[in-house]
């Protein structure tokens, strides 16, 4: 099942993936040892909740992030 969030330009990617995290009911620090397992990189909840809050994610990073709570990034063209 799939969700389907609006977004517009003011939206952050940050504030997206904070809405997955409130929803899958995942804290910053699990998100982060899962992220440093699959990655290889160091990742911990204090660093990775300083890149959402300073807007510094990165769209890979955020790809994996989607990856790890079980969702897929779709990007589809404008019907117009």
């Amino acid at each position: 099942m799939g969700i389907k969030i609006e977004i517009d330009s003011k939206t952050s990617i940050n504030e997206v993936v904070r809405l997955l995290l409130y929803r899958n009911k995942i804290t910053i620090a699990e998100l982060a040892r899962k992220m440093a397992e699959i990655s290889g990189k160091n990742y911990t909840r204090f660093n990775l909740r300083a890149k959402l809050e300073g807007e510094r994610l990165h769209f890979s990073e955020a790809l994996l992030i989607f990856e790890i709570l079980g969702y897929k990034f779709d990007l589809n063209e404008n019907e117009s």
